[in-house]
């Protein structure tokens, strides 16, 4: 499995650069430990969202899936408040706070079906937006430290919203189309997370590397989709109109590489890289008095962080 081989080699790594690190035959004195950081975070990334359905055992013309739902492309970026403070010797409660928009984004809604006994499809496209927010918060303990490495295992639990908007539309088989003016559709998804993971943080002259894998064994989703044209108590009812609910599992993963500067104590400046995926095959959702099973959702946000933070 996707997730599973990306936590490992997340793990991995975490393990191999904190021995490649500790055995440096040059690396200087553990370094003072601080007890408290805070620090800001933009992330600039790029997303996809993805859900289809099965309907076929309600009408034997419907395929299976019988509609597939994908946002992609979904540029964005956030501002994130983050915090880590030790206590106890060994012991550190961690988290972040992150608020953000998607700029640019597509969205794809293709419907399969029988025509004649023969498989055929019908797909329109719409211009996406929207708004992102995340929050996480681990309780972790360091386990092992050797020279300038230290190696901690946590567990904590992690939420994370996308409302994404979907603006006209254009067939991909016809002439019908509907100006970017004309709101369409509204997705939100939120998924409620359990993570467990490694953290890996070694120091080096002016010089922090930050690795972090965490492995998301239950996650619960829920998600609404809001189709603003089909509202009429024949079709789908008031939005929104269709919801799904069920649970998945997912990975996360996190590196950092931080610089201080020479002049104030404590401050740091940092390049790293994010990737979250999120996936479930199981759920149910609702529509027009109708419960349907969930073939498929799946979450990705991935891209660059620019760090700015101060430890005491």
């Amino acid at each position: 499995m996707r997730v599973g081989r990306l936590v490992v080699a997340g793990t991995m790594l975490c393990a191999a650069s904190a021995g490649a690190l500790a055995q440096t035959p040059s690396a200087p004195p553990q370094p003072a430990r601080e007890d408290f950081e805070l620090g800001l975070r933009f992330w600039v990334s790029t997303g996809e969202t993805r859900r289809s359905h099965d309907a076929s055992a309600f009408d034997a013309s419907l395929l299976n899936p019988t509609s597939t739902l994908t946002y992609s492309n979904l540029d964005g970026n956030a501002a994130e408040l983050f915090a880590r403070k030790r206590f106890a010797e060994r012991w550190f409660v961690k988290g972040n706070l992150g608020f953000g928009v998607v700029n640019t984004g597509t969205f794809t809604d293709q419907d399969f079906f029988l025509v004649g006994g023969r498989p055929s499809m019908s797909q329109t496209v719409s211009a996406a937006d929207g708004r992102l927010s995340y929050a996480t918060v681990d309780l972790g303990r360091e386990v092992w430290q050797k020279g300038i490495a230290t190696f901690s295992l946590f567990a904590g639990y992690s939420q994370w919203n996308e409302r994404i908007d979907g603006h006209g539309f254009s067939d991909s088989f016809s002439s019908a189309r509907l100006p970017p003016s004309v709101l369409v559709i509204s997705n939100d998804l939120t998924w409620k997370a359990f993570r467990l993971g490694g953290e890996m943080r070694a120091v080096r002259g002016r010089s922090r590397f930050v690795i972090e894998a965490a492995v998301v064994p239950y996650a619960k989703y829920r998600n609404e989709d809001s189709h603003f044209l089909r509202q009429d108590p024949d079709d789908l009812g008031p939005v929104p109109n269709v919801i799904a609910d069920g649970h998945g599992w997912g990975a996360q993963l996190e590196a950092e590489w931080r610089v201080g500067v020479p002049q104030v104590k404590g401050l740091e400046f940092g390049l790293g890289y994010r990737y979250w995926r999120m996936e479930s095959q199981s759920g149910n959702q609702t529509q027009a008095g109708l419960t349907l099973p969930v073939v498929e959702l799946r979450s990705e946000r991935h891209g660059f962080l620019l760090t700015l933070s101060r430890s005491w």
